[in-house]
């Protein structure tokens, strides 16, 4: 298993779901950059976890991939933005939520986006 260095939240969460299938890890290659663990994982050195929002951009140099995704229930992560509620930049921050939801419904990914 290919992962990205200690610090990153995909990496402990790829790490949590090994462990929720009993892997335990005896040895293991690490990454700075999704962009490094394809291009590690194209190259035959082994396997690892991409967020499905991260395929489009960081599998399209990389040949020799095969895609498999999780049975349901599949893991998933959050991702918010979060924002001082004094900022006087409230509004541009609101245009920005609206764009990301935007994006994600046009993606067809599912989301739990809710309104601060």
């Amino acid at each position: 298993m290919i992962l990205l260095n200690e610090g990153h939240c995909l990496r402990d969460q790829a790490l949590d779901v090994c462990r929720e299938v009993g892997a335990r890890a005896a040895a293991a290659t690490y990454a700075t950059s999704l962009a490094t663990l394809v291009q590690l994982v194209s190259g035959g050195l082994g396997v690892t976890l991409v967020p499905e929002t991260a395929l489009p951009v960081e599998t399209r140099r990389a040949p020799n991939l095969a895609l498999h995704r999780f049975a349901s229930p599949a893991p998933f992560r959050r991702i918010g933005l979060g924002y001082r509620a004094t900022t006087p930049r409230a509004g541009e921050f609101e245009t920005l939520a609206a764009s990301i939801r935007g994006a994600v419904a046009e993606s067809g990914f599912t989301t739990g986006v809710r309104p601060a």
